[in-house]
């Protein structure tokens, strides 16, 4: 059996930590024991043990600004795994898009180098691995697409008088808290569950001054604790992702795995995503996003999953992946001295 070390780095509230400890949890599950290093910081990061393979799952944000810091200490972080003997394991997160703006160029080039200290990359979509080729990102052999596990749950319908469109997840720009908001249909509310990401705080305010141009309201719920979740998003009319740029996606998980069927903008992301898991999102093209609200307003038990409806990849698939990852990694003899 392949030696396995998780090397989770990050905030708990952090959704590529949380995911990253639930791809952990199904590889358990599958039955592979591994070791858990599980810091705040890679400042913290003291030794690396005696194991075959070591894991780390990245996305630019967790480890520094700006993107090339982030880079710099990934590289430290690989040249340490590979001198303690091991092989070094990546799952990218937030692949780089142009819709970045002005930071494209230097997530590129960080992700770039971060491919370039890895023996082998896993991505969570088809779509992401094209990001990666579109980017001119060469990894060392054809990216390993292992989706996000994601559990099909009962949810919590919880009674609610008013209206509400509910968007899931950290307020930032792109993340279609402002569509969602023009596309309301009379009488509902925007419910944003979630909490600014850092340097956005203004956007609380500016959501609020457009919606009291609307004549509704919206309100922002902070970080919910997940005691909290099946209550709140019960509560919720309409579930909505309208983020155009998804290349994986926790928050429509996170939907799904509480008895929702959100709306999500049809993309290359979500059609997979629809594909692979049937009757758990309700597609849309983007130019409709108000006809679809108006029409799961009318028919809101249609942003509820049917009975019957599984999501895939589930825990234990995600974990027999990742074990065949590892074996075929250490089959291959990938030894660094």
């Amino acid at each position: 059996m392949t030696s396995v070390a998780h090397l989770v780095i990050g905030p708990d509230r952090h959704g590529v930590v949380q995911f990253a400890l639930r791809i952990r949890d199904g590889i358990t599950d599958a039955g592979l024991d591994s070791t858990l290093l599980r810091h705040e910081s890679a400042s913290d990061v003291t030794a690396i043990p005696d194991v075959e393979v070591v894991h780390l799952h990245v996305t630019d944000r967790l480890f520094g600004s700006p993107a090339t810091a982030a880079a710099a200490v990934v590289e430290d972080l690989a040249r340490r795994i590979h001198a303690s003997g091991s092989a070094f394991v990546v799952t990218l997160h937030d692949l780089p898009q142009p819709s970045d703006g002005r930071s494209a160029s230097a997530r590129v080039e960080c992700y770039r180098r971060v491919v370039a200290c890895a023996d082998t990359v896993i991505v969570s979509s088809e779509h992401e691995r094209d990001l990666v080729g579109a980017a001119g990102i060469e990894t060392p052999e054809p990216s390993v697409v292992i989706p996000l596990p994601v559990a099909t749950g009962a949810g919590v319908r919880t009674s609610s008088d008013e209206v509400t469109v509910g968007v899931l997840g950290f307020l930032y720009p792109g993340k279609g808290h402002a569509e969602v908001l023009d596309a309301l249909p009379p009488g509902a509310h925007l419910r944003a569950l979630g909490t600014p990401s850092p340097g956005h705080d203004h956007l609380v305010d500016e959501l609020a001054e457009a919606a009291a141009a609307h004549g509704t309201t919206v309100r922002v719920t902070g970080y919910i604790d997940d005691a909290d979740l099946p209550v709140e998003l019960g509560r919720v009319t309409v579930p909505v992702a309208h983020h155009r740029h998804m290349s994986a996606s926790g928050s429509i998980n996170t939907w799904i795995e509480h008895g929702r069927r959100p709306l999500v903008v049809a993309g290359a992301y979500t059609r997979e995503f629809a594909r692979r898991s049937p009757g758990t999102v309700t597609l849309y093209e983007e130019d409709r996003l108000a006809e679809a609200l108006a029409d799961a307003v009318r028919e809101p038990a249609s942003t509820w999953l049917e009975k019957g409806v599984i999501a895939h990849p589930t825990s234990a698939e995600v974990g027999a992946a990742h074990v065949r990852v590892y074996a075929a990694l250490a089959e291959s003899a990938v030894v660094h001295a």
